[in-house]
């Protein structure tokens, strides 16, 4: 935390109370404006009209945190983790959320289903680079971005990292070395050290939605970050057509191994339904990484 967060620090113990039932405190009201909503209040601090959220000058694909300087809400780059006082926080996305379904676009905006604040947020400690999911009855986080070499660093999500894939393995989660492979088992257990599991199908086709539908990327991607034509409607980056990405067939009691979305190789193939359920769990080539999830937890 910077000496400034530090002589700001506020206490917010179950102190957030929203006017809006259900959703975030923070309200993206535009590209690149945020608001806190009307009627919220922040342990003394009423925001009956609610008031705009002071921004520094916003970075393609940064997460941001947001508190309280002197009653004012002000936002600044998380850097390498969330403030200890933060109200709550928010992603910069490098591109716009699809509208339809053919995609996003290149334009960077505040990714609205990211906003987050203290008492609506993931359930896992890190809930930079995530977007929260609500469609067909699910509700739940999903990561932006596909799975980094250098998670224990920069987290499971973030913008401009290697691809962790079969070829350019991640960290192991204990930190020593690299994971021998990237099947099934580990990126399992990559998610469940940062306390994320990975996609269920249901969930799976729920994140896809909105992109173009049997397109992929072409050339196998190298980095984290904007693949517009196969971003999909909660902005969830190369969401498809990208890699194929480790997942279960979502079976409650006896989840097993699958893989969704299909690769930058696939074509026509590739899109929010293409998956191969109950497939092996021991591949581990270029063509898969990984992608984490986590339950929605709010505590007012």
């Amino acid at each position: 935390m910077s000496s400034t967060a530090a002589a700001h620090k506020q206490t917010f113990s179950s102190t957030i109370r929203r006017a809006a039932p259900g959703v975030s405190i923070l309200d993206a009201t535009g590209a690149s404006t945020l608001a806190i909503r009307a009627g919220t209040t922040i342990g003394t601090v009423d925001f009956l009209d609610g008031l705009s959220v002071t921004l520094p000058e916003l970075v393609a694909g940064t997460d941001y945190a947001v508190r309280l300087v002197d009653g004012t809400p002000v936002a600044e780059a998380c850097g390498d983790g969330v403030p200890a006082d933060a109200i709550g926080g928010f992603h910069f996305a490098p591109g716009g959320n699809a509208m339809a379904r053919a995609g996003g676009d290149a334009t960077p905006a505040i990714n609205p289903h990211s906003c987050w604040d203290a008492g609506f947020r993931p359930s896992c400690p890190d809930p930079r680079g995530m977007a929260l999911i609500e469609r067909n009855g699910l509700r739940f986080w999903c990561d932006i971005y596909l799975l980094g070499t250098n998670h224990l660093a920069k987290g499971t999500s973030s913008f401009g990292q290697t691809i962790a894939d079969g070829r350019s393995l991640p960290i192991a989660p204990d930190g020593k070395g690299k994971v021998k492979k990237l099947d099934y088992a580990a990126a399992a257990a990559i998610y469940a050290h940062h306390g994320k599991q990975l996609l269920g199908a249901e969930e799976f086709f729920a994140i896809a939605d909105g992109v173009t539908e049997r397109t992929a990327a072409g050339d196998e991607p190298e980095t984290t970050g904007l693949d517009a034509p196969r971003t999909s409607r909660f902005g969830i980056m190369q969401a498809t057509g990208n890699m194929w990405v480790w997942g279960t067939d979502g079976h409650p009691d006896d989840p097993r191994p699958s893989i969704f979305g299909g690769s930058w190789l696939n074509g026509s193939n590739a899109g929010s339904r293409y998956a191969h359920l109950v497939y092996w769990p021991a591949y581990s080539v270029a063509g898969f990484s990984a992608r984490g999830r986590s339950d929605h937890m709010m505590l007012d």
